[in-house]
């Protein structure tokens, strides 16, 4: 059976991927990241992640961190 590739998220929403390239990064968040829960959306059968909530969350997790 042939699948169509998943459509890629709109601008604003992350997958799963880029969000771990993002935390990855950053050895302070990825401890952080490693102990909570971010928030993220459904879509059908797949996980995506706004933008503005990772950032959101990222600000607040450095200004603590600080």
């Amino acid at each position: 059976m042939n699948r169509a590739a998943p459509a890629e998220p709109a601008g604003d929403l992350l997958t799963t991927e880029q969000v771990m390239d993002i935390l990855i990064a950053d050895a302070n968040l990825r401890r952080r990241a490693a102990t909570c829960v971010l928030p993220a959306v459904r879509v059908g059968s797949r996980t995506y992640f706004r933008r503005r909530d990772l950032e959101a969350w990222r600000d607040r997790e450095l200004a603590v961190s600080e």
